[in-house]
C-alpha cells in the first residue's frame, strides 16, 4: 500500500508538472460528483451538517451543502498534488493576512503554536510560511505511509517545512517542545474528535471531545496560540489568515488552563468554518462520545 501510494504520488506530480494551474480545478469538479459511491461518508456528512446547521438550513439546503463538502474534498487532495509538482509557481498565489500577529508573538521569544483545521487546502500553509523564512514543524502520524510521507515531505523541507513523526507519543511531545524553545513554529490540526484524552467543549452547540494538544504545548511552553486557516477564494485565488493569539486567564491548575484554552481554540475553529462551511470536511465523527470519560493526558498527542 505505502509502495503504491508513493508511485501514485510520483505519477501525479509528473502529470501536473505539464498541465495547466486550473487542471486540479476540473477534476475536483469530476471526483467531487463521486460521492454517490461513497454513501457512508454521504451519510456521514449529511448527518454532521445536520446537527451543526439543522435549525437554520432546510434539508434541501444541507444536501447542496454536502455536495460542496465533497468537491472541496477532492481538491484538497488534487491541489495538495499540484502544489507539490509546481511549489514555486502554487505557493505565489497565496496572499498572507495578518503577518503582524506571528511576527509580535514570535518576538517574545517562546515559539508560537499554529492552530488549524481541516479547512481548505491546509496543507499548504507550512511551505508558505517556510517560503517566507519562518521555520514551521508539523506533527504526522507517518507510521504506515512512510515513503508516502517522505515523497511529501522532501518537498515540503525545501520550503522551511520540518515534519516529524506522532509516535512514539513522548518523542513528538519533546521534539515539539524543542521546536518552540527554538523559537519557531509549531503546527497542529485541532478540529477532529478525540475519543480517548480528549476534551468535552461545546462544538455547534453540542458537546464534542476536541483535542487538547495545541494547549498542552500552549501551557507547557509559555508559547502563543496563533489561528491560522489557508482559506479558498476563488478558483485559483488563496489567503492564508493569520488571526490574534488566542488568550485565556492563567491560574495555577494547568488542566484547568488547558481545558480552557481549548475551549478557546474550537471555539475559533467554529466561528472560522461557519464563515467557510462547504471547505471543511465533515466525514469526521466530531460528536461521537466516548463509552465512558477519559483522564485528561499531559503527554496526549498533540494531533
Amino acid at each position: 500500500m505505502d509502495l503504491f501510494a508513493a508511485g501514485l504520488v510520483g505519477l501525479a506530480m509528473a502529470l501536473f508538472r505539464v498541465l495547466p494551474p486550473g487542471s486540479y480545478v476540473a477534476m475536483a469538479k469530476v471526483l467531487g460528483k463521486g460521492v454517490p459511491f461513497l454513501p457512508g461518508y454521504r451519510k456521514r456528512a449529511i448527518g454532521n451538517l445536520s446537527i451543526a446547521f439543522g435549525k437554520e438550513k432546510s434539508e434541501e439546503e444541507i444536501r447542496a451543502l454536502a455536495k460542496e463538502v465533497f468537491y472541496h474534498l477532492a481538491l484538497t487532495g488534487l491541489e495538495t498534488l499540484y502544489a507539490i509538482a509546481n511549489p514555486v509557481a502554487y505557493l505565489a498565489n497565496i496572499q498572507v493576512e495578518g503577518k503582524e500577529f506571528l511576527d509580535s508573538a514570535l518576538a517574545q521569544g517562546k515559539g508560537v503554536v499554529a492552530v488549524g483545521a481541516h479547512l481548505g487546502p491546509f496543507t499548504a500553509l507550512g511551505s508558505k510560511l517556510g517560503s517566507q523564512g519562518f521555520k514551521v514543524n508539523v506533527i504526522i502520524n507517518m507510521k504506515n505511509l512512510p515513503k508516502f510521507w517522505g515523497k511529501i515531505n522532501d518537498v515540503q523541507r525545501r520550503f522551511g517545512e520540518r515534519a516529524f513523526p506522532s509516535k512514539p507519543r513522548s518523542l513528538s511531545v519533546r521534539t515539539g517542545l524543542d521546536c518552540l524553545r527554538r523559537n519557531e513554529i509549531l503546527y497542529i490540526i485541532s478540529d477532529q474528535q478525540q475519543r480517548r484524552g480528549g476534551v468535552a467543549v461545546p462544538f455547534f452547540g453540542r458537546m464534542a471531545f476536541s483535542p487538547p494538544g495545541a494547549a498542552i504545548f500552549s501551557v507547557k511552553a509559555g508559547a502563543p496560540v496563533l489561528p491560522m486557516f489557508v482559506l479558498r477564494e476563488g478558483a485559483l485565488d488563496r489567503k492564508l489568515i493569520i488571526g490574534k493569539p488566542i488568550l485565556t486567564e492563567k491560574t495555577l491548575d494547568q488542566k484547568k488552563d488547558i481545558a480552557a484554552l481549548t475551549e478557546k481554540v474550537t471555539n475559533v475553529i467554529e466561528e472560522t468554518v461557519r464563515q467557510h462551511p462547504g471547505q471543511w470536511a465533515w466525514i469526521n465523527h466530531r460528536w461521537k462520545q466516548p463509552h465512558r470519560a477519559q483522564p485528561l493526558d499531559m503527554r496526549e498527542k498533540p494531533v
